[in-house]
C-alpha cells in the first residue's frame, strides 16, 4: 500500500491512527498523532537546517591558564560555621551628632556610617572596618568644629553684652 502524497513530494499521514490498548493499572494515555506539516514550513526549515550546518566550524582557541580565586583565610570576627556574625560598630552615632552640630562634616560621616553594614554582609570585612573608622574620624571632625564654632558665638555674644553694658551703664552713670 502507497502512502498518498501531495504534489510537493512530501508524504502525508493518514488522518486516524488505531487505537491503543492500555493497560488496566496505568492512566489512560493519549496516541501521539503527528499532524501533516505545510510544505512551506518544512521548506523553510530545510533551508534553515542547511545554512545553519555549512557554516564552517570555527576552531577552538588555544587553552588559557584558569585562574580560581584565592581562598581567603576565616575573618576574625566570624564566630562559628551556620552562624552569622555580629556586623561591627558602624559608629553612627558620631555621624548623627556630627549632621546636628555641623552638617558639612556630619555628612561624610553618615554616609560611611551607612555603608558598614553593607559592606559587612557582602563579606568585606576589612573595608567595613574602614569605613567604620572613617565615620568616626568625620564625626569627630564635626562635633569638634561645630562645638568650637558654638563655643565661639557663645564668647562673641557674652563679649558684645559685656562691651554693650560697659557703653551704656558708665553713660547712665555720669549723667546722674
Amino acid at each position: 500500500m502507497t502512502e498518498p502524497s501531495d504534489p510537493t513530494g512530501v508524504p502525508q499521514q493518514p488522518a486516524e491512527q488505531p487505537a491503543v490498548q492500555q493497560p488496566a493499572d496505568q492512566p489512560l494515555q493519549q496516541p501521539i498523532v503527528q499532524q501533516p506539516v505545510e510544505p512551506q514550513v518544512q521548506q523553510q526549515f530545510d533551508q534553515q537546517a542547511q545554512q545553519q550546518f555549512a557554516q564552517p566550524v570555527q576552531q577552538p582557541m588555544a587553552q588559557q591558564p584558569v585562574h580560581h580565586p584565592v581562598p581567603m583565610a576565616p575573618h576574625p570576627y566570624s564566630t562559628q560555621f551556620g552562624v552569622a556574625p555580629v556586623p561591627m560598630n558602624n559608629n553612627l552615632g558620631w555621624a548623627i551628632a556630627g549632621i546636628l552640630v555641623c552638617w558639612p562634616f556630619g555628612i561624610p560621616a553618615l554616609i560611611k556610617a551607612l555603608q558598614v553594614n553593607s559592606l559587612w554582609y557582602q563579606g568585606l570585612p576589612d573595608q567595613a572596618q574602614l569605613s567604620a573608622n572613617e565615620a568616626k574620624k568625620w564625626g569627630k571632625v564635626a562635633v569638634i568644629v561645630g562645638a568650637s564654632l558654638l563655643g565661639l558665638y557663645i564668647l562673641a555674644l557674652v563679649a558684645y553684652f559685656v562691651i554693650m553694658i560697659a557703653l551704656f551703664g558708665f553713660a547712665a552713670t555720669q549723667v546722674d
